[in-house]
């Protein structure tokens, strides 16, 4: 992800930036040119300006057909743009006169009117979607950065976390779980199975019984040898 950020902000980039303002193409690359009256069919993008522009001193009216609010000609008057192109991408015997401006991609058609034999002109202006292209990328780029900070907290942790182990079913049908602060703590308090018994107290055992056999002790042996 951090990768195609990267990309598409530098494609971004290369796309405003590629034109000089000394050259005609400042305005937009030669997408069509005639002469009035005309009708160019062709397809539009949304992302894309469309500068029109027709010879200086003429008088020509633009209309995009069966165009809506949000497809149709806007004039540099209402635009208040008129002086944009004097100096950087002035076109020698030409003028800028506004922009027709589509939401909806696809073919449209757009026909010239007013004074016959006026040679006008629509350039394709790219430069917004190569700016769109620089907002995704830098986007994409910081969700990018975000995922790897995640993964190398997640991995820090779990190589911190201690494995845990499942023992067989003892006797009392329990499965411990090794590894656990709870396992821990039982088996640092269970008695070591290698530590003797404790002694049993004088009066719970049975008699210690003698070296001799138990006939050798009795009263009758006593009373035979005197």
């Amino acid at each position: 992800m951090l990768v195609i950020g990267i990309l598409a902000f530098a494609i971004g980039g290369a796309v405003i930036s590629d034109v000089s303002p000394d050259s005609e193409d400042w305005s937009g690359t030669l997408k069509w040119e005639g002469t009035t009256p005309t009708t160019y069919t062709g397809e539009f993008d949304w992302t894309h300006i469309y500068n029109v522009w027709v010879e200086e001193g003429s008088s020509v009216q633009v209309e995009v057909i069966d165009g809506d609010d949000e497809n149709r000609f806007k004039s540099c008057e209402e635009l208040e743009d008129c002086w944009i192109f004097d100096e950087d991408g002035a076109i020698p015997g030409f003028e800028y006169i506004g922009e027709v401006s589509f939401m909806d991609s696809g073919t449209w058609q757009v026909e010239f009117s007013g004074d016959n034999n006026v040679d006008v002109m629509i350039r394709d202006d790219d430069s917004f979607g190569g700016f769109l292209g620089i907002l995704g990328g830098g986007g994409v780029c910081c969700f990018g950065i975000f995922f790897l900070l995640i993964g190398g907290i997640l991995a820090a942790t779990m190589r911190d976390k201690p494995k845990a182990e499942l023992s067989p079913v003892g006797s009392d049908g329990v499965v411990v779980v090794h590894g656990t602060p709870a396992a821990q703590s039982a088996e640092s308090s269970a008695p070591s199975a290698e530590s003797p018994p404790a002694d049993a107290s004088a009066g719970d055992g049975p008699p210690v019984a003698s070296d001799g056999e138990w006939w050798e002790n009795s009263e009758y042996d006593q009373d035979d040898s005197a």
